[in-house]
This record gives structure tokens, C-alpha cells and sequence, in this order.
């Protein structure tokens, strides 16, 4: 299946944000091709993360690209700055990359400014939050075995936190919130920043031992927070994470 116009725009836009800092790693492709990963076939998959590989392709590709359907622009460039913040911190170049972007679609730059800086503040709200919950229930049974602290910690890198916090929020190893405090924190967040939390959880789930006793925690709380038992079922099922 072909991709939509905003779906193109979305990998190219997020290829240029990640090849901004120099440093390429080949989960920031993974993040990037989770958008559209169920509209790819596994062949086409890797004709983008070729494209996405090399920066000549992309600005090839960005200068090819046609109109953005109208209404879309806001959310293209959350997405591509997602991509910014997967270190913890956007720099002055990869927001450089991203005005870059916004002009291309005519995107007023002092409101991009602006949303830059409220998706910063949700990102790491959303991260914070998602490590708490990760303590939760890798705490379930009150004792914290050496691979759930290794599956802990690499999500806690996936995050974007600065490495500065990483340190302090590492503690919730061993004080973990309780259920109650998590519901209550995620009903204060907006419907589709407690599903990317959510989402966040999955690899660590899926990586547990203890079979269907986190899967079904995870149930509940999902339900309560999000009151969709569609919406859970495909937080679990979907193969990949949250947009």
C-alpha cells in the first residue's frame, strides 16, 4: 500500500530532525518507522531505513515532497520534534531543523516556538510518569529480580529524559508509587499523552516472566484510565508503540 502524503512527510521530516545532531542510531529509524510500520510491507520497510540512513536521500526527498493536506501541519511537526527529544533534550540544531520544516509548510515559527516548548513539558511529564509505572510493575511481587532491572533501565534510556534526572528517577527502582497515585496522575494527563505512557510500557511487558500477571494489571489500569476496552486490547496486541 502507498503511503498517505502525510505519512511521507512524517518519515522525512523525522529522518531530518535525527540526522541533525550527527548521531545516528538505528532506534531513532525504529521510532520513526512506527508511524507507518502496519502500512509497509517488510521490503518496503527497508527501502526507507536506506532512505532514512542517508541524508542525501532524504533532502532529495524532502524537496520532491507535495502539499500537506490542510489541518495535518500541527501534527507532523509534534511527531517530528518527538524525534528531537529522544535524548531527553532538543538542541538549538535539531530546532533549527525543525523551523526548516515548518516553513516548508507554511507554519507560523513563533507558534511553533511555542508548541515546541508544550510538547517539551508533556514529553518529559509523560516519560516521568511512564518510568513510574514501569517501577509499579516491575515491583509486583515485592522482590526485583536482575532481569527486570536491566528491562527498567533500558527504558529508561529509550525516554526522553535528561541524563541528569535518568539518575534520580532510577531510585523508583526501589520506591515504587503506588496504583492509586499512577491512576491519578494519568487521568491528569490528556487522552493521547495517557496513551503513549501506556505504549511506552509494552516492550517491558512483553519482556516478563511472570505471565499474565502484568498483562492483566495492565488491563486494569488501562481500562481506568482510558475506559476503552478496545483501545487497551490494542495497546497490548498492536506490534509497535504509540504515535
Amino acid at each position: 500500500m502507498a503511503l498517505t502524503p502525510e505519512q511521507e512527510w512524517t518519515l522525512v521530516g523525522c529522518g531530518l530532525v535525527a540526522h541533525a545532531d550527527e548521531i545516528l542510531d538505528i532506534g531513532e529509524w525504529d521510532e520513526v518507522l512506527r508511524y507507518v510500520g502496519s502500512t509497509l510491507s517488510e521490503a518496503d520497510q527497508q527501502v526507507w531505513m536506506e532512505i532514512l540512513s542517508n541524508q542525501d536521500q532524504l533532502e532529495q526527498r524532502f524537496g520532491a515532497l507535495g502539499p500537506l493536506p490542510n489541518g495535518e501541519g500541527e501534527e507532523l511537526l509534534r511527531r517530528c520534534w518527538q524525534m528531537a527529544l529522544a535524548d531527553g533534550v532538543g538542541t538549538d540544531v535539531e530546532a533549527t531543523v525543525h523551523d526548516r520544516i515548518a516553513r516548508k509548510i507554511g507554519a507560523d515559527l513563533d507558534q511553533v516556538a511555542r508548541w515546541r516548548e508544550t510538547w517539551t513539558r508533556q514529553a518529559h511529564a509523560r516519560a516521568e510518569l511512564t518510568v513510574s509505572l514501569a517501577a509499579m510493575f516491575v515491583n509486583l511481587d515485592g522482590h526485583l529480580d536482575f532481569h527486570e532491572a536491566i528491562h527498567f533501565d533500558n527504558l529508561l534510556e529509550r525516554l526522553p529524559i535528561p541524563v541528569g534526572r535518568r539518575v534520580e528517577l532510577s531510585e523508583l527502582l526501589h520506591t515504587p508509587p503506588t496504583l492509586e497515585d499512577l491512576v491519578e496522575r494519568l487521568i491528569a494527563l490528556d487522552p493521547g499523552e495517557r496513551v503513549r505512557a501506556l505504549h511506552s510500557l509494552v516492550p517491558l511487558l512483553r519482556a516478563s516472566r511472570r505471565g499474565g500477571r502484568e498483562r492483566e494489571l495492565f488491563f486494569e489500569l488501562s481500562h481506568r484510565v482510558l475506559g476503552s476496552q478496545r483501545e487497551v486490547e490494542r495497546l497490548l496486541d498492536h506490534d509497535g508503540s504509540a504515535s
